[in-house]
Formats: C-alpha cells, structure tokens, sequence
C-alpha cells in the first residue's frame, strides 16, 4: 500500500500488553504514515501500564479513562469515540484497531462502511466476530519467553534478596505514580517523598517490603531505568529520559 496512505493506530492497552508494541506499529506502519498512536486505559488503577513505558520508544499518546466501575471498560468507550471523530474529521484512510475484542466489531464495521479501510491487530485469542469485521487481521505474539536455569543441587539456595522477582513491574509502576503528577515535577525529577505518596495512589497495596526492599531508596536503585540525585532537600528520582513519559 502507499505511504501516502493516513494510519491512526488506536490501542487497547488494558487488552494488548505494551510489550507487543514493536510489532503492533510494525504492522501498522506497512499500510501507511501513522498521523495519530493512541493508547487507551485507567493506568492510574494499574491497567495497561506496560504502554506508559513502551509509549515514550514508540511515540504513543497514552490517553487516561477513569473507569469508576472496574467491572466497565471505559476505555473501549473513549478509543471508539476518537475513532468516530477521527473518521468525520477525515483525518485518517487507514484505523488499525489494535485488540483482541469483540466489542469493537460495530465500531470496524461502521468504519468501513465510512469508505476507510479496517486493520485489527491483536493475540490469536481475538474474536471470530472482530476478525470478519476488518479488512485485514494480523496476529502479534508475546516475546518469546527466557528460559530460566534449573538447579540441579539438592541444596537450599540462598535467598535471593538481590534477586528482583517482582522488579520487572515496578518500573511501570513508577511510571503511572509519576504520569499522575502531571506537570507538578521539576523537569521530570520528583522527591521520594512525594513518590511514595503517588505510588500509594496508583496502587493503594504497594509496599517496598513485596519487591523485597526494607526502604523505596534502596528499591528505586535496583531498577536501572531510574536516576536517583541526592539535593539539599533529600533523595529525588526521574524515569531515565531515553523512556521519559509522553503525556497524554
């Protein structure tokens, strides 16, 4: 297809996890010029935070939908109503619809029958329904998986304090406490303080001693996307700028 062809590539990220991102835009970048990359979700409640990360690589507008009722998706709600307006606008040929939802079949059938071609891009696992419903369907998988060494002593292995088991989700969750501070930082750098309050916030059970840290100091320096810079006034931390959050 053209390069001239308009893409706007709406994203599900309570339903396609962030680490699929590479291929998501892969997929969508070969119909076209993506004018517009939006992904949807209640990050504040730690749904699809994995996009908060992945959005700063891959120059996605993360959009936040408070959904008071978790049994909801407000979020599909949002995403099918900048679609609608995107499409009267005629600001795009081409909306890669990036789920694996059945929800979304009336807002791809409406689409086309608009003139606009309909790409859906999600898991295997996406419905029958959505799948008959686009032009195109294109399957992304998770990364394929490191496989971890087993043991073969009998003996007790040592606790693995240094060992961050839960390490490779804090970073998201740094990044949601942060995106909730809005402009209210000093040039993305915010006091440990007022970290630990935002993360409370964004997850009301989080604790240092769950990603086995006794203080938030010592855990923020585990993560290796994160600089921490001792000032006058106490500890400050930023997410490393190579990854620095995009507003929405």
């Amino acid at each position: 297809m053209a390069i001239h062809h308009r893409v706007a590539v709406l994203i599900d990220a309570e339903n396609v996890p962030g680490d699929m991102a590479e291929p998501v835009l892969r997929e969508a970048r070969a119909y076209g010029a993506t004018v517009a990359r939006r992904a949807y979700g209640d990050f504040a409640q730690g749904r699809g935070t994995g996009w908060l990360v992945a959005a700063a690589a891959h120059a996605v507008d993360t959009i936040q939908v408070s959904s008071p009722n978790r049994a909801k998706n407000f979020s599909d709600m949002r995403m099918t109503i900048d679609a609608v307006e995107l499409m009267f606008a005629n600001r795009a040929d081409v909306f890669c619809l990036v789920s694996s939802d059945g929800d979304f079949t009336p807002l791809a059938i409406h689409l086309r029958g608009a003139g606009k071609r309909v790409v859906g891009i999600g898991t295997k696992q996406a419905s029958t329904s959505f799948r008959q419903s686009c032009d195109a369907f294109h399957v992304v998988g998770q990364p394929a998986a490191i496989p971890v060494p087993v043991a073969t002593t009998s003996k007790p292995q040592a606790k693995p304090q240094e060992q961050p088991a839960k390490l490779q989700g804090l970073l998201s969750l740094v990044s949601a406490a942060i995106k909730t501070l809005g402009a209210d930082t000093d040039n993305g750098w915010v006091s440990i303080g007022r970290l630990g309050k935002a993360l409370r916030v964004v997850d009301p059970n989080f604790t240092t001693k769950s990603y086995g840290s006794g203080t938030l100091t010592k855990l923020l320096g585990k993560e290796h996307s994160l600089d921490l810079e001792l000032r006058e006034k106490g500890m400050y931390v930023r997410v490393e700028p190579r990854i620095a959050l995009i507003s929405a």
